[in-house]
């Protein structure tokens, strides 16, 4: 304004339109990109609610991996009629060796139905060995006016996926009173197989695949992409000498879904046509592997769990144990410091083991270059026989966590599995790694319990057995008694029950050949021999068996043991035919209608049994292991 002018008064001011405007500041670059972003956020959340208004599902579950043994072989099981009992069965798909069951459960029964790898089925015993076939065992003997069922599911080499696959399957058989889940051993599996075939860093892109999958399955955006792309449409699969489907067609049918793998190929089916990578070159098990192990275990069995407490079902838990001591798989180490520390561990191993301060000083050495499962492994044992157990006990947990073949649980699992604890659905949680090691004074799992790197022995699975019978019991959630029963069972009652049964397992010197008690080791010169491989050396047995009834010598003895191999072979009929040809040979052998009226009872034939062991208990009236199953039959067949 210059010198002398007046202001200008509010009715003389221009226009507002006449006025000049302000210039607008630009929006930065970061507030734009950040209001695109949501933008962009809130499109496709618009998006994603409007395709689950729509109907639209979430990607399926996986069901196959990379892992060959993982590759489902269905049927879960099969149905067959007993024309003879008028009656059908189910028997296990899978070949697991199990007694069979009645499809419709009784209304008088409770029925518990077992989910896990090879450690919930009891690999290297059969059935009776195992701690599902215990468990009922104790929960008959704890609640006598109802008929406990346990049905063991266990499949070997199966991790949780095919577990979700078999537990959507499950509750198409109805009234099932309690899911047991006994897992964490093959979570990586997948990933182990693969480092054979895959460099370092293939193998980590291709677990960080896996895991980016798992945590978009859920979102019906990313089932709309993949169906964009064509990755929902599982590829042709080659058949091959086991059966395996030759079309996507016949794998639907089956209930498989072999192209869901984050990968464009057919899974594992030709692993010999792939070229193996040598072994100090393959890709080692480290955090992203771990990671990958325990959330995938959370992301399965948190299904299993909300699916079964959808259906009015409480679900169980159970840690798995390893065994402390057994060698864990290793990679040799590559470059010069993989050969200087290979070096070492060489001349430590071949140092005898009452040179304990050279094997030490050596292994110690060789950690300083790597932190190596084997040199932990060789340290922990050392420092054990020197008497440190505590240091022992450290480098052989090392050990466990840093093993290259990790068929067994890592820790990471071991939290997976019990951060279910007090979950919607979730009764309780077993940590049998715990329980393990509070029977050794030194807090170690040994071969005693564990009878290799992660299966229970025949006495682990009686311990696993009794502490979860007790839980059950005293869990009020789990519903195990009639209402207004109380089960006449204390814990001491119920333990003295558990340390029976492992004390005969420890001084049993022969075969078992009551069907329910039948395990199926051998003994030889004080060594206990598992069945290794449950497929061929039963095939083997059986066979022999059979062949024996046919020569000229054959016993009474031979036909009981014969209907015992037809029975855990679901043969019913043809087994309850073998154990009435003992009796005819032999009216001594009372064994021979006590194991006939066991498997009457588990085939739902209650009438026929109690007639089997009438005669059983009037043929060794000093049994009391007979007169409990009369007695537990008298009553059944009373209520029906």
């Amino acid at each position: 304004m210059s010198e002398g002018s007046q202001p200008m008064s509010p009715a003389s001011a221009p226009p507002r339109a006449d006025r000049p405007r302000r210039a607008r500041r630009p929006l930065g670059w970061r507030r734009g990109l950040l209001f695109s972003a949501l933008a962009l956020f809130g499109v496709l959340g618009l998006l994603e609610l409007g395709l689950r208004v729509a109907g639209v599902a979430g990607a399926p579950d996986r069901t196959t991996t990379w892992f060959a043994d993982h590759i489902l072989r269905p049927p879960l099981w099969t149905e067959r009629t007993l024309n003879d009992l008028g009656t059908s069965t189910m028997a296990a798909g899978q070949q697991h060796h199990f007694r069979p069951f009645t499809p419709a459960k009784p209304s008088d029964a409770y029925r518990i139905v077992v989910f896990g790898g090879s450690a919930a089925h009891g690999y290297g015993v059969l059935e009776p060995g195992s701690f599902p076939h215990r468990l009922q065992q104790l929960l008959q003997r704890a609640v006598p006016d109802r008929e406990v069922q346990v049905i063991n599911m266990g499949t070997i080499a199966w991790s949780s996926q095919q577990l979700l696959w078999a537990a959507r399957r499950i509750f198409e058989l109805p009234d099932w009173d309690l899911v047991v889940v006994y897992s964490g051993h093959n979570e990586l599996l997948e990933l182990s197989s693969w480092k054979t075939f895959k460099t370092p860093s293939e193998h980590r892109r291709y677990t960080r695949t896996l895991l980016l999958n798992q945590r978009l399955e859920g979102l019906r955006l990313y089932q709309v992409l993949r169906s964009v792309l064509g990755r929902d449409e599982p590829p042709p699969l080659p058949a091959d000498s086991e059966g395996m489907p030759a079309s996507p067609e016949e794998s639907k049918e089956l209930g498989l879904a072999p192209g869901l793998d984050p990968i464009s190929a057919t899974p594992a089916m030709r692993l010999d046509d792939l070229a193996a990578i040598p072994r100090e070159k393959r890709a080692r098990i480290g955090d992203l592997e771990r990671a990958y192990a325990a959330s995938t275990y959370r992301h399965n069995v948190g299904k299993i769990v909300e699916l079964a407490w959808s259906h009015g079902v409480p679900s169980f838990l159970i840690n798995p144990a390893p065994n402390d001591f057994h060698d864990p798989a290793w990679f040799p180490r590559d470059g010069k410091r993989g050969a200087r520390f290979n070096a070492l561990m060489d001349e430590a191993e071949a140092l005898p083991l009452e040179d304990s301060q050279g094997r030490v000083g050596l292994a110690r050495e060789a950690l300083d270059l790597f932190d190596d499962p084997r040199a932990h492994h060789l340290l922990g044992q050392t420092l054990m026989s020197q008497g440190d157990t505590t240091g022992a006990r450290g480098h052989l947990l090392a050990a466990r966590q840093l093993a290259e073949y990790p068929n067994r649980v890592v820790p990471e699992v071991s939290e997976a599995v019990l951060s279910f604890d007090g979950e919607p659905g979730v009764v309780g949680v077993l940590d049998a790694e715990a329980l393990f090691r509070s029977e050794s004074e030194d807090r170690t799992i040994g071969y005693e319990l564990v009878y290799d790197h992660c299966h229970p022995s025949v006495e682990g699975n009686w311990l696993i057995a009794g502490e979860l019978a007790q839980a059950l019991l005293d869990s009020a959630d789990a519903e195990l008694a009639s209402p207004g029963e109380n089960p006449a069972t204390d814990a001491a009652l119920l333990d003295s029950w558990t340390k029976a049964g492992r004390k005969q397992t420890r001084e049993a010197r022969g075969e078992d050949w009551r069907l329910w008690e039948w395990t199926g080791l051998r003994y030889r010169d004080d060594q206990i021999e598992y069945i290794a491989d449950a497929q061929g050396q039963w095939q083997e047995r059986s066979e022999e068996a059979e062949a024996k009834v046919r020569s000229a010598e054959v016993s009474a003895q031979d036909w009981l043991v014969l209907g015992n191999y037809r029975f855990y072979g679901y043969q019913v009929e043809e087994a309850l035919a073998a154990w009435r040809e003992a009796w005819s040979l032999d009216q001594t052998l009372c064994l021979s209608r006590a194991n006939a009226a066991y498997a009457l009872r588990m085939v739902g034939a209650r009438e026929k049994a109690l007639v089997e062991a009438e005669v059983a208990v009037s043929c060794a009236p000093e049994r009391e292991d007979f007169e409990a199953e009369r007695d537990l039959l008298r009553r059944l067949t009373a209520a029906d």
